[in-house]
């Protein structure tokens, strides 16, 4: 009898065990849920119980409630910020006025502004998790000599550490000083506090940073979700007839409509590639997708050749001047927040407004990523950099009459670095500024020993589940997706991702981007780490076909 129950239990203990471990790999929303729960309960047994909430409540002249979980009390000199559903409180001066949505609180005045958001530091080290994924670029000498800012302290005392920093030659109508205060719990959690303001103003520091650090409190959150924003486009009055027309199209598409991309798209891929897949799938592709870097000129000719031939041009607009791939050097980003870059990116509009046809418009894909120019993280860590920069280059398009322009918000399936102040919402610009969504989401294949496989499916019931709270009311795009042939059966996949569309109403474009990713040693060697050709084998090419099928060829341009 004991052998067997000591067997039952190393049984249970192994079921556990493996139980525990597919949990962790699984993306399954079931899984994904019980995950979040489980985070939710370490981070309750670890962070300090709230304590003597009703004291606070005496003498208070004015109480702000949040829908679910936050709260403001104000007295006469100050008000305190309670968010029950993040777990913190600090106060700040009365001239303050609180947002806060589901990830994080921001308290604005005519002087400056703070952002606090409590984090999850994913690695076991945690000073080493932040220095890297939040402060690399902030902290580096080269990228901040290639930028023009300087750096006034960097220190760290007992729980707490402090940067601040400073963008040079700003407008003096912008704030260009950075103070970010990173509170530890010795914990995986941590609390992040970005303070700005003007150089100018000395007692900045005095009457609000330290004021807050010193009321600060940290607590076990209660978490309710506090609000979740719907956005919902708000269609400019001064679209071309034909650009109108156009969007009201792709909003009502009952069928998907298939877009694609290929190596060399200006010359070689729309000249030879396209027809050619074109060709052996039986199908007109209704959408093509390019890519420009900031400072290369709007392509006309290219622009003018898909509309002759029916297609409409997926335009994706990167602000980076080195492929996005010298982050540490110089980025154009910050100078278009100085307003140096004004002169270009109206050049850039003047020959838009001479194609006249419309087109759709993805400017600076993946904010919430770190690994492009003009994410948050490269840039102050500060997504409002990035809500500035889009109002501005859509401000001189207006100006300069471009009404045949179809604005793409497009950020990242998942947020890198996965955290709250980096959350997608962040980089939101605002209903005036965008008429689409794009979503992207890869299959990336396992060629690294970090990635897994992952079905279309699981990918887009996570992108879903995430985005239509918020962006339900929009037209959606895939921009670009594929899935890898390493780690997996790449023709049974794209068959199960054509069983699966009807799932995503929303979606009404879907582009596939027929190249790879490559994992290059020196200029002359490069290995292909993610084969995404759609025609990459026989069997590949006649699953895509099969599929097709069952779409609607209609092209989306036609005249």
């Amino acid at each position: 009898m004991k052998k067997r129950a000591l067997f039952t239990f190393i049984l249970i203990v192994a079921i556990a065990i493996s139980g525990l471990y597919l949990l962790k790999k699984s993306s399954h929303p079931l899984a994904l849920k019980a995950k979040a729960y489980a985070k939710h309960v370490i981070t309750k047994a670890v962070l300090p119980p709230l304590f003597n909430e009703q004291k606070w409540l005496a003498g208070a002249t004015e109480k702000t409630f949040y829908k679910g979980g936050a709260k403001v009390i104000a007295t006469d000199a100050t008000k305190r910020f309670i968010n029950y559903s993040e777990g913190f409180y600090f106060d700040v001066p009365d001239d303050f006025v609180f947002e806060t949505n589901r990830v994080y609180t921001t308290a604005n005045s005519d002087r400056g502004s703070v952002t606090v958001s409590r984090e999850w530091s994913f690695e076991k080290n945690v000073d080493e998790y932040i220095a890297h994924y939040l402060n690399r670029f902030i902290l580096s000498p080269q990228f901040r000599e290639s930028n023009n800012i300087s750096m006034f302290e960097n220190y760290a005392k007992d729980n707490m550490q402090v940067i601040t920093v400073a963008i040079n030659d700003l407008p003096p109508d912008k704030f260009d000083k950075y103070t970010y205060i990173i509170i530890k719990t010795k914990t995986p959690n941590f609390y992040r506090l970005m303070f700005k303001y003007k150089s100018i103003d000395r007692l900045f520091h005095k009457q609000v940073i330290d004021e807050t650090i010193k009321t600060f409190k940290y607590f076990s959150p209660n978490p309710k979700p506090i609000e979740i924003t719907e956005f919902e486009p708000v269609i400019p009055d001064f679209w071309s007839d034909e650009t109108s027309r156009l969007y009201d199209k792709i909003k009502g598409l009952k069928s998907l409509n298939w877009g694609i991309f290929a190596q060399d798209i200006y010359n070689d891929g729309i000249n030879n590639k396209v027809p050619e897949l074109e060709k052996k799938l039986n199908y007109k592709f209704g959408v093509v997708l390019s890519y420009l870097q900031f400072g290369e000129r709007f392509p006309i000719d290219f622009m003018r050749k898909n509309y002759e031939n029916n297609k409409l041009v997926e335009l994706t607009y990167q602000i980076t001047s080195s492929n996005n791939e010298e982050l540490f050097g110089y980025t154009p980003f910050i100078d278009i927040y100085r307003g140096k870059h004004d002169a270009q990116i109206r050049s850039f509009a003047k020959e838009a407004k001479e194609f006249a046809m419309p087109f759709l418009f993805r400017l600076c894909n993946e904010p919430n990523s770190d690994w492009t120019s003009y994410s948050a993280v490269v840039n102050m860590s500060d997504p409002e950099i990035y809500i500035a920069n889009w109002r501005r280059i859509y401000n001189i398009f207006k100006e300069e009459g471009v009404d045949n322009a179809i604005w793409i918000f497009n950020p990242n399936d998942k947020n890198y670095p996965p955290c709250n102040w980096n959350d997608f919402t962040a980089f939101y610009p605002g209903n005036e500024f965008v008429h689409m969504i794009g979503v992207t989401g890869y299959n990336t294949g396992t060629y690294y020993k970090t990635e897994k496989w992952r079905e279309f499916e699981n990918i887009y019931d996570d992108i879903s589940k995430h985005y239509l709270p918020t962006f339900e009311k929009f037209p959606w795009i895939i921009t670009e997706f594929a899935t890898s042939s390493v780690g997996g059966n790449k023709p049974l996949w794209i068959r199960k991702m054509f069983t699966s569309l009807y799932k995503y109403p929303q979606i009404k474009i879907a582009v596939w981007f027929s190249y790879a990713d490559f994992e290059v040693h020196t200029d002359d060697e490069k290995i292909v780490s993610r084969p995404y050709w759609l025609d990459e084998t026989p069997n590949t090419t006649e699953e895509f076909k099969k599929g097709l099928q069952n779409f609607n060829s209609e092209a989306l341009i036609n005249h």
